[in-house]
C-alpha cells in the first residue's frame, strides 16, 4: 500500500503494481485522465439515498461569486436541530430523517409527518427504482411509503433487529436493510429474506452503497467488505486481509466499477480495487478533515462529510475545505436536488443548503469587518474604491489593496500637502461619495477634513473653502455636458472648471435651505437641486433660482434624497423622504401612487428598462415605463431573506459598471449583483399536484395522472406545489378550468391549498402557470380532476325527467 498526497491523487491504479515503478506511473496517468477529465463522458453517480447527484448550479470549491449557504434548524422552521438522513423523491419533495421523526420540505414549509404509525427516530432514507421512500428507524424497523400508504417490517416480520442503520437497493429491485444485528433483503414482491451467508448474521452493518451498475457494496462494523445482488453475496473481503482497520464509510468509484474510496482513521482516504483485495491500495491525504462520515461523487469531485467540516477532492486532486459557512461539524450527508443545489445534514446542526444567489458579499469574501459604506466607485484600472465614515478601502481581484501611491498631493491653490498614499491620506476621513467623470478622474467628497478631492493619474488636487468652495462639507458632484463639475453639499452648489472654482450658488442665488442633498441637470441645462427640508430649487443658466417646488406642488415630502435625469424618457425621477415621483421638463410633478414602500434611497436602470430601487428594506425592481405611467403590478422585491448581504445606506452612491455589475453601498458592507443578466428561470422548476382531498379523504392520481373524486364530494382541496429550493420567488397563477372565471396570482412563497365546494359532476382541469417575477419566462402545467356524476346528473336522468314533465303536462291538460 502506497501513500500519496492530495496533489497527486492520480497515482491510484486498478491493477496490481508488482513493484514496477514505470507501470505504476503509466497506470496513474491513465487513471488520472479518466477520473479527472470527465468532459468527454459525464459520470452521474448514485448517492447514499438512492438519488442521482446532478451537475451543480453552485461552485463553492472555486472563487466564483453568487451562492448562499443557508442553515435550517429549530430556530427557522426545521422542527429539530439534528438531521440523520436526507432524500428527494421524484415529484420534488425533500425528506429529512431525524430523531423527532420524518420531515417533508417543499421549499416553503417543513412538515413533520405523523409518527403514530411507528415512523419515529428516523436514521436512514432511501428512494428505490419505483420512487418509493424507504425509511429506516432507530427502534421500529423499516418502512416503505408510496402514495400515502405505509408498510412496515419489524422483528416480528423477521427483521434481525429493530434498529436500522443503512439502506440500499440493487438493480434487480431488491432493497437491503442493514441493521445492528445483521442484513435483510426485501424482494420486489415485498417478501423479507435473510441471506444464507452466516457472515451477515448477527453482525453490525455499517454501510450499504449501490454503484452505477446496480451492484450493492456493504461494510460491516468489523471492517469486512462484501457485495450482494438479488439477495446473494457475490464477493467478500475480510478486514484481516487488507492492511487497514477502523473503516467507517466508503464510496464505490462511479467511474471504475470495483474500486472503492474508504475512510480510515490512519490515512484519511484509502483507494483501491476490491477484486485485488486492496493490495494495490493507495492513501490520499485529506489534510485537516478527520472522521469522515460520508463520501459522494458530484460533478467530478469527491465530496467529504466529516466530523470537523466539509471538503472535496477536485478534479486535479486538490483538497478544498469550505470556510465561512454555517455548518462546520458532525456533517453526515451531502446530496444534490433536481435543481443542482447542494444539501448537507448534521446530527448536531440540522440541514444546510447551498443555492445560487444573484447577490455577492464583498466584505464576506475578503473578511472585512462590517462598516457603514457611503459610496463605491470603480477606478479605470479595475480597482474598487469603497468610501466609509472611517476612510477609504480599496479592493482588486486579489483582495484588499494596502497602498495607493500618489505622485503629488496639493491644494488647488498650490499648497503641498505632503501625502504619498491616498489610503493613508483619507484614513479616518468621512467619505460621502466617489464619482468618476468622463476623463476617469475620481472626485472624492469628504465631510469637513478635505472638502473635495480630485484624483487624476496619481495626482490629487484638494478644493476647500480656501479655494472657493462654499463649505468643506461636501455631498457629491455631477459632471455637466460642458465638462464642468457641479459640486454640492452644505452651503449650496459650486462649479469647478479648468481646475478652479468659478461659480457658487448659495443664498445670493435664492437658495434658502443651503443643505443640498442631490442635484441633476436635464437637457435644457437647468440645475435641479434637492434640499434637506425645503423641496426642490430650479436654477437657470445664470445660476438664479427660477422655481421652488414643494409639497404644494405634488411632492410627498420636502426632503429630497435623490433626483436623477432620465434622458430616454426626458423626465426627472425624484425620491423624497417618503415617496416617489417624476417630473417632466415643464416642472410639473407627478406623484407615483401605490408604490409598496416609502423609504427609498436611489434608483438605477438596467438595459431592459427596469428600475432597481434601493431602499431601507431591500431592492425593488419594476419596469420603468410602467412606473412612470402608474400601470405597474407588484414589484419584485429582494431582501436579506432571499440573498442580499446588506441593506443600502441612505444617501449613498453605488457603482454600476458597463457590464451591469452593481456594487451597492450597504449598512454593513458592499453587495454586488448584475442587474442586466436575467437570474430567475422558471422553465426548469418542478410544479405538481401530488394529491387532493375529497371531504378530508386523501386521493392520489391514477396511472393516467388523473384524479377521480366521488359524486358525493362537497369539499375539494387541491394541494399544488412549486418545488423551488433556490432564492427566487416566481409568480404562480392558477385556475380550475370549467369552474373559475378568472385566475389568481401569488408569489410561490404565498401558495396555500385551494378549496372548492359544490362542484357539479364532470371533468375539470386545474391549470398552473409559473412566471419569473419580471415576466421573462413562463411554464404551464395542468392536471385533470374528474368528479363522478351523481345519478341526477346523468343524461338518462335528464331524459326521464323530461318525459315525466311531458306526462305531467299532458295529465294536467
Amino acid at each position: 500500500m502506497r501513500r500519496i498526497t492530495a496533489g497527486n491523487i492520480g497515482t491510484a491504479v486498478q491493477g496490481k503494481i508488482h513493484g514496477l515503478f514505470l507501470l505504476f506511473v503509466l497506470s496513474a496517468v491513465l487513471f488520472y485522465t479518466a477520473v479527472s477529465c470527465p468532459g468527454e463522458t459525464t459520470v452521474v453517480a448514485v448517492n447514499a439515498s438512492g438519488g442521482k447527484n446532478r451537475s451543480l448550479q453552485v461552485d463553492p470549491l472555486g472563487e466564483s461569486e453568487g451562492y448562499s449557504a443557508i442553515l435550517y434548524d429549530n430556530m427557522n422552521g426545521l422542527p429539530t436541530s439534528e438531521a440523520n438522513a436526507i432524500a428527494e423523491t421524484s415529484e420534488g419533495f425533500i425528506w429529512i430523517g431525524s430523531y423527532s421523526g420524518l420531515i417533508r420540505f417543499d421549499g416553503n414549509d417543513f412538515q413533520r409527518m405523523d409518527s403514530t404509525g411507528g415512523i419515529a427516530n428516523v436514521v436512514s432514507l432511501y428512494t428505490d427504482q419505483q420512487d418509493r421512500l424507504w425509511i429506516g428507524t432507530n427502534d421500529s424497523g423499516v418502512a416503505v411509503m408510496q402514495r400515502g400508504e405505509v408498510r412496515m417490517w419489524g422483528k416480528a416480520d423477521g427483521l434481525p433487529a429493530a434498529s436500522v442503520r443503512t439502506l440500499a437497493g440493487d438493480g434487480s429491485g431488491y432493497v437491503y436493510v442493514g441493521t445492528t444485528e445483521g442484513l435483510a433483503a426485501i424482494d420486489p414482491e415485498g417478501e423479507l429474506h435473510l441471506p444464507e451467508d452466516e457472515r451477515l448474521q448477527q453482525v453490525f452493518i455499517q454501510q450499504l452503497r449501490r454503484d452505477t451498475d446496480g451492484l450493492v457494496y456493504g461494510l460491516t462494523g468489523e471492517g469486512d467488505l462484501f457485495t450482494i445482488q438479488e439477495g446473494r453475496v457475490t464477493s467478500w473481503l475480510d478486514s484481516e486481509d487488507y492492511a487497514c482497520s477502523s473503516v467507517s464509510c466508503f464510496l464505490p468509484d462511479p467511474a471504475h466499477p470495483g474500486c472503492l474510496y474508504m475512510e480510515t482513521v490512519e490515512s484519511g482516504i484509502l483507494y483501491g480495487s476490491l477484486a485485488s483485495g486492496l493490495d494495490d491500495a493507495v492513501q490520499i491525504d485529506i489534510g485537516e478533515l478527520n472522521y469522515v462520515q460520508q463520501f459522494e461523487y458530484i460533478d467530478g469531485a469527491i465530496w467529504i462529510c466529516a466530523r470537523n467540516g466539509i471538503g472535496a477532492l477536485d478534479k486535479e486532486g486538490a483538497v478544498h475545505v469550505l470556510q465561512n459557512i454555517p455548518m462546520d461539524r458532525s456533517v453526515g450527508h451531502v446530496m444534490t436536488d433536481y435543481e443542482g443545489n447542494l444539501w448537507f445534514t448534521s446530527f448536531r446542526q440540522g440541514v444546510m443548503k447551498m443555492v445560487p444567489n444573484r447577490f455577492f458579499d464583498l466584505f464576506g469574501r475578503w473578511q472585512l469587518p462590517q462598516a457603514v459604506v457611503n459610496t463605491t466607485c470603480m477606478a479605470d484600472d479595475g480597482r474598487l474604491l469603497i468610501g466609509t465614515d472611517a476612510g477609504l478601502t480599496v479592493l482588486d481581484d486579489e483582495g484588499i489593496v494596502t497602498d495607493f501611491p500618489l505622485k503629488k498631493a496639493e491644494t488647488a491653490s498650490g499648497t503641498d500637502l505632503g501625502q504619498t498614499d491616498l489610503i493613508a491620506m483619507l484614513d479616518r476621513c468621512r467619505i460621502r461619495s466617489i464619482i468618476r467623470d468622463r476623463e476617469n478622474r475620481l472626485w472624492i467628497s469628504t465631510w469637513r477634513k478635505y472638502g473635495l478631492l480630485c484624483y487624476d493619474q496619481g495626482n490629487v488636487t484638494v478644493y476647500g473653502e480656501a479655494e472657493g468652495l462654499l463649505s468643506d462639507r461636501m455631498r457629491s458632484v455631477l459632471e455637466r455636458k460642458d465638462g464642468s463639475i457641479l459640486a454640492f453639499g452644505m452651503g449650496g452648489l459650486c462649479v469647478i472648471r479648468d481646475g478652479a472654482v468659478t461659480e457658487t450658488y448659495g443664498e445670493e442665488a435664492g437658495i434658502v435651505n443651503l443643505e443640498i442633498l442631490t442635484a441633476a441637470v436635464g437637457d435644457k441645462g437647468d440645475i435641479v437641486a434637492g434640499s434637506d427640508g425645503d423641496g426642490i430649487y430650479v436654477l437657470d443658466g445664470s445660476g438664479k433660482v427660477v422655481r421652488h417646488l414643494g409639497t404644494g406642488d405634488g411632492l410627498g415630502s420636502d426632503i429630497i434624497l435623490r433626483i436623477k435625469w432620465d434622458s430616454v424618457r426626458d423626465i426627472y425621477w425624484i425620491i423624497t423622504g417618503n415617496s416617489l415621483a417624476w417630473m417632466a421638463e415643464d416642472y410639473q410633478i407627478h406623484p407615483i401612487q401605490n408604490f409598496p414602500y416609502s423609504n427609498n434611497f436611489d434608483m438605477i436602470e438596467n438595459l431592459r428598462g427596469e428600475m432597481w430601487i434601493l431602499s431601507s428594506n431591500g431592492i425593488y425592481v419594476v419596469n420603468g415605463d410602467e412606473l412612470r405611467d402608474g400601470t405597474f403590478a407588484e414589484p419584485v422585491h429582494y431582501s436579506m431573506s432571499n440573498g442580499m448581504p446588506c441593506i443600502s445606506t441612505p444617501n449613498s452612491y453605488s457603482e454600476l459598471t458597463a457590464d451591469g455589475d452593481l456594487y451597492f453601498a450597504g449598512n454593513t458592507g458592499v453587495g454586488k449583483t448584475n442587474i442586466d443578466r436575467a437570474f430567475e428561470n422558471v422553465s426548469d422548476l418542478k410544479a405538481a399536484v401530488p394529491f387532493v382531498d375529497a371531504d378530508g379523504t386523501r386521493i392520489y392520481p391514477d396511472a393516467r395522472k388523473q384524479f377521480t373524486i366521488p359524486a358525493s364530494t362537497q369539499k375539494l382541496t387541491i394541494y399544488s406545489y412549486v418545488y423551488n429550493y433556490s432564492l427566487t420567488n416566481p409568480l404562480v397563477s392558477w385556475h380550475l378550468d370549467g369552474f373559475d372565471r378568472s385566475e389568481e396570482t401569488v408569489s410561490r412563497s404565498e401558495m396555500t391549498p385551494v378549496t372548492y365546494t359544490n362542484l357539479r359532476g364532470g371533468t375539470y382541469h386545474y391549470v398552473m402557470q409559473l412566471k419569473d417575477p419580471m415576466g421573462h419566462g413562463t411554464k404551464r402545467m395542468a392536471v385533470t380532476i374528474v368528479k363522478t356524476r351523481a345519478f341526477y346528473e346523468q343524461p338518462w336522468f335528464y331524459l326521464l325527467a323530461g318525459v315525466a314533465d311531458i306526462a305531467l303536462l299532458a295529465l294536467f291538460v
